[in-house]
């Protein structure tokens, strides 16, 4: 029997797992569907030259970049040793991960919903709608990045990142997950909870219309992930060691 606090949490983790799923769906359509544009500003001397659009651009600009910014504060903040340390006084470490994942769907969200996008200069355009192998090669791209970053979501351990196994663990009278795990493999999760650099820099920079508003989400995002992503020459070596190790399990499995 559930007692009244676990009842809560797994409802709380429920709400997680459905909240990343739909939210990260979103985020998904929102970067991979191609854009057909207006050339009529695409050149740099029109958006320059034409005050009304340049003033309109500036305040779609500034207006993304407060969700962006609200993103990138919650992203950091909740992960906060403080937060922490909170949660474990509450006696509901069990729903951290949870409510952090929450919160973090529900910025993105907000995100997507108040998105402005600018009707001016790009970087780059290129015509899909008339090419259905561009079109297909872009979405591709984007698919194949999203099972790359699934992919590594289920070798990082699924359920404990979404918040349902701590949930099963408090049940079973069992430690938190985090605690079974070695202890290199805790440091690496410490400097490296995403899945995939790679797969989420591609998300963000393949795309057929490069707009300024598209050009600040991936700036932002980009940097953000360089400079929280801060693993090390020990993690590399942890990391090879996996793999040599799944190699051979892998070879005397065969034999």
């Amino acid at each position: 029997m559930l007692s009244f606090r676990q009842l809560v949490c797994f409802i709380l983790s429920l709400l997680s797992f459905i909240s990343v799923f739909y939210s990260v769906g979103k985020l998904g359509v929102f970067l991979a569907t191609p854009v057909q544009r207006d050339f009529k500003h695409v050149l740099l001397n029109n958006f320059l030259d034409d005050q009304a659009l340049l003033k309109a651009t500036l305040f779609s600009l500034c207006f993304n970049s407060i969700w962006i910014v609200l993103f990138v504060i919650q992203h950091s903040a909740m992960k906060a040793d403080l937060v922490k340390s909170i949660w474990r006084k509450l006696g509901l470490e069990m729903a951290e991960r949870s409510v952090y994942n929450i919160a973090s769907a529900y910025c993105l969200l907000i995100l997507l919903k108040n998105w402005k996008t600018t009707q001016s200069y790009q970087l780059w355009h290129v015509d899909v709608q008339s090419s259905p192998a561009l079109w297909w090669t872009f979405v591709s791209a984007h698919i194949v990045s999203w099972v790359v970053i699934y992919g590594g979501s289920l070798l990082m351990d699924l359920p404990e990142l979404v918040g349902l196994k701590q949930i099963y663990y408090d049940v079973n009278d069992l430690a938190p997950p985090m605690s079974y795990k070695s202890r290199e493999l805790r440091s690496f999760y410490a400097r490296l909870r995403h899945p995939s650099f790679v797969g989420l820099s591609v998300v963000l920079w393949i795309t057929n219309s490069m707009s300024l508003d598209r050009l600040l989400l991936a700036i932002i995002w980009s940097t953000y992930m360089y400079l929280s992503w801060n693993t090390n020459k020990t993690d590399l070596e942890y990391q090879k060691y996996q793999l040599s190790r799944k190699k051979v399990e892998l070879t005397n499995v065969q034999e």
